[in-house]
């Protein structure tokens, strides 16, 4: 995929609405605000591949001065979720498959792990808000719509682990996700024109409401793997 080197626009859904999750909470720096919105767009697939960002073009979509979108873009190179190159061009980066095959590794137990302990934990309602989750997911499939089914992809995921109040292992996860997030754009619109990641994401759904934890945990690793197979091919063309 081809590197931009134009700033941010408009048009990067992902970088102009802050997400119910990224309003502001007490004692948030504008530097946090633009941390997590930036971090949202890195693990829905709301940036691309190779993409260049720019501290000015970022700091105009998001209203703010030069500072906090600057330590917010420090923050995610230490995180080695950005790169910087010839120590000016900050860069979204790609993965080459044999880091995506180290991720993927950790990721197989990290995931099934946090979901066994989600499925004692999580409520009810959450589990209706995952119904909606899950219906969006696959109204973007069928609408060929990359970023929205990303993110609704992202959002079922973390949704799952988050349940599991495991905040270590949750922290975990989200920066394996900062990582990957940009590359899974590479996912269409073949892989991500079928249902696959939809029927497992209704196994889980499933599990869920059983509150058996084995067989979400099972869900979960089989989309994570589906999904890995198809891009690792894709990687290696």
């Amino acid at each position: 995929m081809p590197a931009t080197t134009t700033p941010i626009r408009r048009s990067s859904a992902m970088l102009d609405e802050a997400e119910p999750g990224d309003l502001p909470t007490r004692g948030d720096t504008l530097a946090d605000q633009a941390y997590r919105r930036l971090q949202r767009a890195l693990m829905t697939g709301g940036l691309l591949p190779e993409q260049v960002l720019t501290v000015r073009g970022i700091a105009e979509n998001y209203g703010v001065s030069l500072t906090p979108v600057r330590e917010a873009m420090q923050r995610l190179v230490a995180e080695r979720a950005l790169t910087v190159e010839n120590a000016r061009t900050i860069r979204v980066p790609r993965l080459d498959v044999e880091t995506y095959r180290e991720i993927l590794k950790i990721r197989l137990e990290l995931e099934p792990m946090a979901a066994r302990a989600a499925a004692a934990r999580m409520s009810n309602a959450e589990m209706d808000r995952l119904d909606g989750v899950v219906a969006t997911h696959v109204a973007a499939i069928r609408a060929n719509k990359a970023h929205e089914t990303l993110s609704a992809n992202t959002d079922f995921h973390m949704s799952i682990y988050r349940a599991s109040e495991e905040q270590v292992l949750v922290g975990i996860i989200e920066s394996l996700y900062l990582r990957v997030g940009p590359t899974l754009n590479l996912l269409f619109p073949q892989y991500c024109g079928g249902l696959t990641g939809h029927e497992a994401h209704l196994q889980a759904i499933d599990a869920l409401r059983r509150r058996d934890g084995d067989a979400l945990a099972g869900a979960i690793r089989e989309d994570l793997t589906e999904g890995a197979k198809f891009l690792i091919r894709l990687l290696k063309a």
